[in-house]
């Protein structure tokens, strides 16, 4: 099976569309050289699972000048040559289809091993489902617990205070958008409580929710919530402070 290439929004959705409306996708993000590898032209440096215009989201990050990183690096790169990253798309499916994107990563190779040219951060840890979350990448958060709801020891603003922060996320209905609203909402809320409030958002939108049905586990929203915090580049979050 070869990819299909996309050039714009209109080429995804009617890609989507017509391969049965998904909503997910595997997609390839790749060098413009022109070269033949693993079902298309062009090198890939990338392999990610979408939902919406997904595909198009890390050349907007790499537009960021506060953002670094190999993905971001090797898009810049491709710029800077005058060139533009070449995307297609693997495959598409009903649920969000980490089997089929481990394999692709797994068979390419990841730069961080010497293993291939894929720039993914991330490596992939065995499937655990507790209390029918189904959980990835912080399985190993929850397994002595049990409970994909305990908030995890390392927790840093267990105690602390919490407000919205000083820059408020460019799209509201995603991860950080969300934890922004809730935030925004509730000044002054400790790190514990506010993890409690986000458990009742619905973030199945989201493709990076790591449960194929949407569930979030609280290492999972720890996770983002320190983002928020401590990132110079996010800043979503701050201590709380009386008006």
């Amino acid at each position: 099976m070869r990819d299909w290439l996309i050039n714009d929004r209109a080429d995804l959705a009617g890609f989507i569309a017509a391969s049965g409306g998904g909503p997910h996708y595997v997609y390839l993000l790749r060098m413009p050289d022109g070269e033949p590898k693993f079902g298309g032209l062009g090198t890939p440096f990338y392999v990610g699972i979408g939902q919406g215009a997904r595909l198009f989201a890390h050349e907007e990050e790499a537009r960021d000048p506060a953002r670094s990183g190999a993905k971001v690096e090797t898009i810049r790169s491709i710029w800077a040559k005058g060139g533009e990253v070449v995307r297609t798309i693997d495959s598409v499916h009903a649920v969000e289809p980490w089997d089929r994107e481990e394999e692709l990563i797994n068979s390419i190779g990841r730069l961080a091993e010497g293993a291939g040219p894929l720039t993914n951060a991330q490596t992939y840890a065995p499937s655990l489902k507790l209390n029918g979350i189904e959980l990835r990448k912080y399985a190993a958060d929850h397994a002595a617990s049990g409970d994909a709801n305990a908030i995890p020891a390392k927790f840093k603003l267990r105690h602390t205070r919490l407000m919205a922060g000083p820059r408020e996320p460019l799209s509201r209905t995603s991860v950080f958008g969300k934890i922004y609203t809730v935030a925004e909402a509730n000044p002054g809320v400790t790190g514990e409580e506010f993890v409690g409030l986000l458990s009742a958002v619905d973030f199945t939108g989201n493709k990076s929710a790591y449960t194929q049905g949407g569930q979030v586990s609280a290492s999972w929203l720890v996770g983002y919530i320190e983002g928020g915090y401590f990132r110079s580049d996010r800043q979503h979050l701050q201590d709380y402070q009386e008006r």
